[in-house]
């Protein structure tokens, strides 16, 4: 059952429910103008998997990070994910094609435009919507599990072929490339060149108040230039040691999509004297590269931005 609790934006209230009545998984997410643009993005996605499957391609879901947390920053989660799009595809070949959530979401460029284009054509003034109320991880999930299961037949993720949830070495691949021959150097040299070129990463990761050149001593207390180090450090920790889908709330919720999806096909096929159902029409699940192992593919995990 959903329910509706008051939010102090024009852009509506929010509720609460499941974003595919019957499919077992809830979010809260907010009505009004943002939900009428998530509807827009909802069937621009859709309509983007119906052409790859016209094409006879098999689709992939790619799970990754895309929020800022943890010492991450948006911008950079992005940069991987295309990394991966692209990786998987050189693999794999011409018979796949690779959904890419960070194109749709507003951390990118691609996804911003998308729906600035959406709030132009519905007549919606953005900016003043984004000043009262960004949407949060709940309205992006109910776009994801739209998208992942609804399948105008038994909602049990038909257009979909597998889930791909990145991981620690694709992360490597991205900061090893230039012939960078350790994980260090390539995220020090990442930072480096996008502190350089990237005025939203510079000011993410500036600290305005450094008084450089002057000795420590008279500088306050506590030093800003602190602060300005565990920036860094706290990157460094992120992409080398966090960076997955095991750190994103996003995919922790994918991968119950994953679970459930694949728990409705096996009752759907169980036939008389099967307990559990036929395993074939499940959906794959890779991780880092390589194929989910049996167990593991069928645990549980943390919610994400479920309630």
């Amino acid at each position: 059952m959903s329910s509706n609790r008051r939010n102090p934006s024009p852009g509506g209230t929010s509720k609460t429910g499941q974003p595919v009545p019957g499919f077992p998984l809830s979010f809260t997410w907010l009505t009004g103008d943002w939900q009428r643009i998530f509807d827009e993005q909802i069937a621009l996605i859709k309509s983007d998997v119906a052409r790859a499957r016209a094409e006879n391609r098999l689709c992939v879901y790619l799970s990754c990070p895309i929020s800022s947390r943890g010492g991450g920053w948006s911008g950079t989660n992005v940069d991987i994910a295309r990394h991966v799009e692209r990786s998987i595809l050189e693999r794999w070949g011409e018979a796949f094609w690779v959904l890419n959530p960070a194109q749709y979401q507003l951390e990118s460029k691609a996804g911003t435009g998308l729906i600035n284009g959406h709030a132009k054509r519905l007549g919606i003034d953005l900016a003043r919507l984004l000043r009262n109320a960004a949407p949060g991880g709940g309205d992006y999930m109910r776009m994801w599990t739209k998208v992942l299961v609804e399948d105008g037949a038994d909602n049990h993720g038909r257009n979909f072929d597998a889930f791909y949830f990145l991981g620690p070495r694709d992360v490597f691949s991205f900061f090893s490339q230039n012939e960078m021959l350790t994980l260090t150097t390539g995220i020090e040299a990442y930072f480096a060149r996008k502190f350089s070129t990237d005025a939203s990463f510079r000011d993410a990761f500036s600290i305005p108040s450094i008084n450089w050149g002057v000795i420590q001593s008279a500088t306050p207390t506590p030093d800003p230039r602190s602060a300005w180090t565990t920036q860094r450090v706290d990157f460094l920790r992120f992409y080398g040691l966090r960076a997955s889908a095991n750190f994103s709330l996003g995919s922790h919720d994918e991968w119950t999509i994953f679970r459930l999806i694949n728990a409705g096909r096996r009752k759907r096929s169980a036939v008389a004297g099967m307990l559990d159902g036929d395993v074939g029409d499940q959906l794959s699940a890779f991780f880092d590269g390589s194929q989910v192992d049996l167990s593991s593919s069928e645990a549980s995990l943390s919610r994400g931005y479920a309630v």
